[in-house]
């Protein structure tokens, strides 16, 4: 079974903090697809079911510059 997690990103300003943050998204184990919205500030991940989303939001990439909070859990 394949989960979507919805996540809001906090600090996104250009493309190239796009890029960062759905690099370190994509690296995760489990993450199949990635797709953020700098607009919305929206980042919809595709994962396996191993994947839990704490694991997401502990990313290194969001130690720094850039916070994620959970806003959706779908079990697909």
């Amino acid at each position: 079974m394949a989960k979507t997690i919805e996540l809001k990103i906090y600090g996104l300003t250009c493309d190239d903090c796009v890029r960062h943050v759905s690099g370190g998204l994509k690296n995760a184990k489990g993450v199949n697809d990635v797709s953020l919205s700098l607009k919305d500030g929206i980042a919809i991940v595709k994962t396996g079911n191993e994947t839990k989303p704490e694991d997401l939001l502990n990313l290194e990439v969001f130690k720094g510059k850039y916070k994620a909070q959970l806003r959706d859990v779908k079990n697909e």
